[in-house]
């Protein structure tokens, strides 16, 4: 299936997204955010559903906090992995946070996901630090950072 960047189209996140963003977090990671994580929200709370034909095919959850920026949550839908879609939401975060005047970027990933760690460097996230057995699997938590 080819998608057309043009034809994405960004939604707040609602309840009524919720069981779709529940199957593409389940499809995505072996120990994916409750429902509670998913609906908690507070003041500098970005979530947003990417749509493509009216259906969720993406979900992003972050922050901006004052001169800061943070990525909680980017999941595509599996089956449409490596079309471009992530590309387009981590650019929509990006150019937000520069219209916002945010000078750094911060998000966290597992060291054992070398595909998220590729698709990051490949936007100038740089590994900042560490977080020993910080995933209930025992894994270590890189914490990267994009300046802007």
């Amino acid at each position: 299936m080819k998608i057309y960047r043009e034809k994405i189209k960004i939604a707040d996140f609602n309840k009524e997204y919720l069981p779709q963003v529940q199957e593409i977090l389940k499809e995505n990671f072996e120990y994916p955010w409750s429902e509670e994580q998913i609906l908690s929200s507070n003041a500098f709370s970005i979530k947003k559903v990417f749509l493509y034909e009216n259906n969720p095919v993406a979900f992003f959850a972050g922050e901006l906090i004052f001169s800061e920026g943070s990525i909680s949550m980017i999941a595509v839908k599996k089956e449409l992995q490596g079309k471009g879609i992530g590309k387009y939401v981590i650019s929509w975060f990006i150019d937000l946070c520069k219209q916002k005047g945010i000078n750094n970027i911060w998000l966290e990933v597992s060291q054992n996901n070398k595909k998220a760690i590729r698709f990051y460097e490949s936007f100038g996230f740089t590994t900042q630090d560490i977080r020993k057995n910080y995933y209930k699997d025992g894994s270590d938590a890189l914490i990267m950072k994009l300046s802007l």
